[in-house]
């Protein structure tokens, strides 16, 4: 049992399964994306680029639930990224450009 959590290798799974189509995986990992965001402690601010991608392409999924809890999601960090003082852009945009 550890009483510390370390989003850095959280990532490489997070990244691994973001893109699967598993409907009990995609709530999972919106699950945990929101719970870690919810976390003062943790800016997941700084590591959207690595699953925004995943993020938008959850809004086309045949769940309803899976849309909303994605769609919630990034309407939270819609806010937050309005409300950040410093924000790197750059790994952002390209994602958004292919969307």
């Amino acid at each position: 049992e550890s009483e510390s959590f370390h989003v850095e290798h959280f990532l490489p799974l997070l990244t691994t399964y973001i893109r699967r189509t598993n409907p009990y995986i995609r709530q999972l990992l919106v699950g945990w994306i929101t719970v870690l965001d919810s976390v003062p402690d943790i800016s997941m601010i700084d590591y959207l680029p690595d699953f925004l991608d995943g993020l938008f392409n959850m809004l086309s999924d045949s769940n309803r639930e899976i849309r909303q809890a994605a769609d919630s999601a990034l309407s939270d960090f819609l806010k937050e990224v309005r409300h950040a003082t410093v924000i790197e852009f750059g790994p952002l945009v390209s994602i958004l450009v292919n969307q």
